[in-house]
Protein backbone atom coordinates (compact mmCIF):
# COMPACT_ATOMS: atom_id res chain seq x y z
CA UNK A 1 0.00 0.00 0.00
CA UNK A 2 2.92 2.46 0.72
CA UNK A 3 4.38 2.26 -2.67
CA UNK A 4 0.72 2.96 -4.02
CA UNK A 5 1.06 5.78 -2.37
CA UNK A 6 3.91 6.90 -2.89
CA UNK A 7 3.86 6.63 -6.76
CA UNK A 8 0.58 9.11 -6.48
CA UNK A 9 1.87 10.95 -4.16
CA UNK A 10 5.16 11.67 -6.85
CA UNK A 11 2.71 11.78 -9.78
CA UNK A 12 0.69 14.51 -8.01
CA UNK A 13 3.68 16.76 -7.03
CA UNK A 14 5.43 16.48 -10.42
CA UNK A 15 1.91 16.93 -11.79
CA UNK A 16 2.23 20.62 -9.25
CA UNK A 17 5.68 21.18 -10.55
CA UNK A 18 7.85 19.88 -7.85
CA UNK A 19 7.22 22.68 -5.25
CA UNK A 20 9.33 22.61 -2.35
CA UNK A 21 8.62 21.44 1.78
CA UNK A 22 5.43 19.75 0.74
CA UNK A 23 6.00 16.08 0.72
CA UNK A 24 3.18 15.46 3.51
CA UNK A 25 0.71 17.66 2.24
CA UNK A 26 1.22 15.42 -1.74
CA UNK A 27 1.22 12.01 0.38
CA UNK A 28 -2.06 12.82 2.42
CA UNK A 29 -3.45 13.88 -0.96
CA UNK A 30 -2.44 10.57 -2.58
CA UNK A 31 -4.31 8.83 0.82
CA UNK A 32 -7.02 10.27 0.20
CA UNK A 33 -7.55 9.93 -3.77
CA UNK A 34 -6.40 5.95 -3.22
CA UNK A 35 -9.72 5.46 -0.65
CA UNK A 36 -12.06 7.49 -2.11
CA UNK A 37 -11.12 5.36 -5.27
CA UNK A 38 -10.81 2.35 -3.39
CA UNK A 39 -14.44 3.09 -1.62
CA UNK A 40 -16.18 3.19 -4.70
CA UNK A 41 -15.23 -0.78 -5.22
CA UNK A 42 -17.18 -1.54 -2.05
CA UNK A 43 -20.84 -2.89 -2.91
CA UNK A 44 -23.40 -2.13 -0.14
CA UNK A 45 -24.56 -4.29 1.86
CA UNK A 46 -27.70 -6.51 0.57
CA UNK A 47 -30.46 -5.53 2.92
CA UNK A 48 -32.25 -8.62 4.73
CA UNK A 49 -36.08 -9.29 3.74
CA UNK A 50 -38.29 -8.66 6.66
CA UNK A 51 -39.37 -11.86 8.04
CA UNK A 52 -42.78 -12.69 8.67
CA UNK A 53 -43.85 -14.93 11.80
CA UNK A 54 -46.48 -17.77 10.20
CA UNK A 55 -49.67 -18.47 11.70
CA UNK A 56 -50.02 -21.20 14.50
Amino acid sequence: MNDDIQKRAYALWEQDGRPQGQDQAYWFKAITQLASEAAQTIKPARKRAVRTKKAA
